[in-house]
This record gives structure tokens, C-alpha cells and sequence, in this order.
């Protein structure tokens, strides 16, 4: 099974600190992520607190290696306000069939990726200038969005974890399969994502910029490496 996420290379034991900010909201989203180095692949453990109330989310993640390739596994997440459980989430995608959105019982896309996976999986895309990839958002049960992965210019970014030569990615939804018109539609009004990863191997990500809706005036938000 062919995939554009190659093996990044990551340490056993790495840990990661982000903070999340949303552009007019009061307080941040702190993530903590932990990886662990497997002989088949990786197990990745998220834990999210906000700085205001009493929100916290944690997600088990595993992915496996085959051959030089990455695959995203397995997810499982569970989000709390003040202990009480408020959801939880689960997906397994790899060597399984499964109901897809539009009545086929079929395998998830080799580039199926959940939404905190690409904290592992962007890391393992071929980062020269003009590459463009695409891969599959998972968004719930077997709904996933295609977004285009394109390789632009390195820059240096400052983030509270210093200065820090990066890669940027520009992620956007792909609805070409579709539509080309809607896919042009959308792309002149949905905002790209604008990813930064660091240049120098295992490519940790450094700064991401999303908007937190489908319009416009939706407002901005950024997760910056704190450590």
C-alpha cells in the first residue's frame, strides 16, 4: 500500500509542548505530546488543557511502519469538562474495511490522517520546494476531506521555542475528484492552513496557522512548539 508519509526518523521518548491560541478569545490550549518508538512504528499520547475553565482532551494514536512508509493505525480520544467524560472517539484504518461515505464497504485511503496524526505523518513528507501531495483528512467515522500538502520556501520562524529554520507547508481542501468549479469556488474563499515544519531532520512541526471555521470571517488560530 502506497503512501506520500515516510518514516520521519522520530527519537524514542520525544516530547513536544504546544500552545494554542484563537485570534479575540481569552486564554490558550496547552498540548503536551509524547512518542514512543515501537519496532513496527510509533504510539503517539496527546494531552490537551485550556488555561481558562476546566477542559482537558487526551488521544492515543498508534502508527505502523511498512516498509519505508508511515500509516496512520489507530485513534482514540476522550475529552472532559471538569472530569465529567464528554465524548470519546475511536477509528482504526489500517487493514480493515469499513462503511464509506457514499455506501461502499471499501478500505480508508492509504493517506488517511487524523486531524492531531499529522503531528507524526506531515513529518514524513518529501519537503522539496514545489512538491505537491495529496492526503485525507479524517474528520469522524469514515468521513475524510482531501487536502492538497504543497511544499513552498524555507524561512526562519520565531516561536516561543526560539528561532528555528522551517519548511512551510500550505495545506487546503482538494475537491477536484469532484467538482473543479466547487474546487475553485472553495478555494477562493476557504483560508489555507500554513504549516512550518523544521528543516533539519525528524522534521518536528514548529507553527501551524488554521482558521477555526469554513468562512472567512471565522477567526485565526495558531499553535506555536513552546519546548
Amino acid at each position: 500500500m502506497h503512501t506520500v508519509f515516510r518514516d520521519p526518523g522520530i527519537p524514542d521518548g520525544e516530547r513536544t509542548v504546544y500552545t494554542v491560541l484563537v485570534e479575540g478569545r481569552p486564554g490558550r490550549l496547552d498540548l503536551t505530546g509524547v512518542i514512543t518508538r515501537e519496532p513496527d512504528g510509533y504510539a503517539s499520547l496527546v494531552e490537551a488543557r485550556a488555561s481558562v475553565g476546566d477542559f482537558e482532551m487526551t488521544v492515543h494514536q498508534r502508527f505502523r511502519r511498512v516498509q519505508e512508509g508511515l500509516h496512520a493505525e489507530s485513534y482514540r480520544a476522550e475529552s472532559r469538562s471538569g472530569g465529567v467524560v464528554v465524548s470519546r472517539e475511536e477509528g482504526r484504518f489500517l487493514g480493515v474495511e469499513h462503511l464509506q461515505f457514499g455506501g461502499m464497504i471499501t478500505p480508508f485511503p492509504a493517506n488517511v490522517m487524523p486531524l492531531l496524526g499529522g503531528l507524526v505523518l506531515l513529518r514524513g513528507l518529501d519537503f522539496t520546494e514545489g512538491v505537491e501531495e495529496s492526503v485525507d483528512l479524517w474528520l469522524a467515522y469514515s468521513v475524510h476531506l482531501p487536502l492538497s500538502a504543497r511544499i513552498e520556501q524555507c524561512a526562519s520562524i520565531d516561536v516561543p521555542a526560539g528561532r528555528i529554520r522551517c519548511r512551510q507547508v500550505r495545506l487546503r481542501p482538494r475537491l477536484t475528484h469532484l467538482n473543479m468549479l466547487a474546487d475553485k469556488v472553495i478555494g477562493g474563499f476557504l483560508p489555507p492552513a500554513v504549516a512550518h515544519f523544521e528543516a533539519a531532520e525528524p522534521h518536528r512541526l514548529v507553527r501551524l496557522g488554521f482558521p477555526v471555521g469554513p468562512m472567512p470571517w471565522d477567526p485565526q488560530a495558531v499553535l506555536e512548539l513552546a519546548t
